[in-house]
Order: structure tokens, then C-alpha cells, then sequence
């Protein structure tokens, strides 16, 4: 079946710890996280009157609202976690005013992406829209893939 789709890029600066990791990203680091997020209408393959699948500027304003406002320049961190540095970094940052982000899981770029597509995929589907994939680079060569294609829901 023949379709089209949109994607836009984000970026945004954020940064994180894995608590229980082997190597480096155990420590407090940060990355330039960059992702993308493409998106198909499920009726059609553009909209009627607007001869496009969705407006750039609401697919923009969505991330905006739901993941960028929130999650620039914050400290993500897994509110789980048994590292006690990685508590006390994040009670110290929230003590002190600091944008932070307590998630219910490690935040590796995997875990992300998938909760990422959860936290816009309503604000899309009430739309008529359907999330086709989400790309989240960690670093400029690294990156997680989810797409939900074929996913019960």
C-alpha cells in the first residue's frame, strides 16, 4: 500500500546517568540527544484540504508541549535507582530549583524512545494520526529505532 509520510528532527541537551552500568555512563554525563519523529494520517495520505499529512508547526508544537519543555537541559534520572549518588544528584538538583525528570526506568536511548512514542502517541491517534517510527540519537553515530507497526495495543 502506498503511503506518505512526514518526519522532523529535534534536538535538545539533557543529561543522565546509568545506575548499575559497567562502563563510563554510570557517571553523570549529558548528550545532545537528536530525534525524529515520523508520522502517517490513518485516513488518507495527505489531509483533504490541506493537500499534506499533518502541518509541520502542529507536529512541532506537540513535541514541544509533551517532550522538549520538560526534558531540555534537565537531568533525566531512573526515580527506581539503587545508586544513591544518582538520588541525592537528582533530591539535590530538585532542592535547588533545577529542571529534573524522575522516569519509572533507566533511561538508555532504547527505554526513551519507547516511552517517548507513549507519551505523543495519544495527542497524534486523537488526531487521526499514526506514529510511524521514533529515532532518538544519543550521539552523532548512535541511535535507537521504535517503530510500533504490527504492536497490539
Amino acid at each position: 500500500m502506498e503511503q506518505i509520510t512526514i518526519t522532523k528532527e529535534f534536538t535538545w541537551d539533557m543529561a543522565h546517568m546509568l545506575a548499575g552500568h559497567l562502563g563510563l555512563c554510570k557517571n553523570l554525563h549529558g548528550h545532545t540527544y537528536k530525534m525524529q519523529v515520523e508520522i502517517c494520517n490513518k485516513k488518507d495520505s495527505v489531509c483533504e484540504r490541506q493537500d499534506m499529512v499533518m502541518d509541520f508547526k502542529d507536529l512541532k508544537d506537540i513535541i514541544k508541549e509533551k517532550i522538549i519543555d520538560s526534558f531540555d537541559h534537565s537531568f533525566a534520572y531512573w526515580k527506581g535507582s539503587d545508586d544513591p549518588v544518582e538520588i541525592q544528584i537528582a533530591d539535590a538538583l530538585t532542592k535547588n530549583g533545577r529542571r529534573v525528570v524522575p522516569l519509572d526506568f533507566r533511561p538508555t536511548a532504547e527505554k526513551m524512545a519507547i516511552y517517548f512514542h507513549e507519551l505523543i502517541k495519544e495527542d497524534f491517534e486523537s488526531k487521526g494520526f499514526e506514529i510511524k517510527k521514533i529515532k532518538l540519537w544519543e550521539t552523532p553515530t548512535s541511535f535507537a529505532e521504535y517503530t510500533s507497526e504490527g504492536k497490539d495495543d
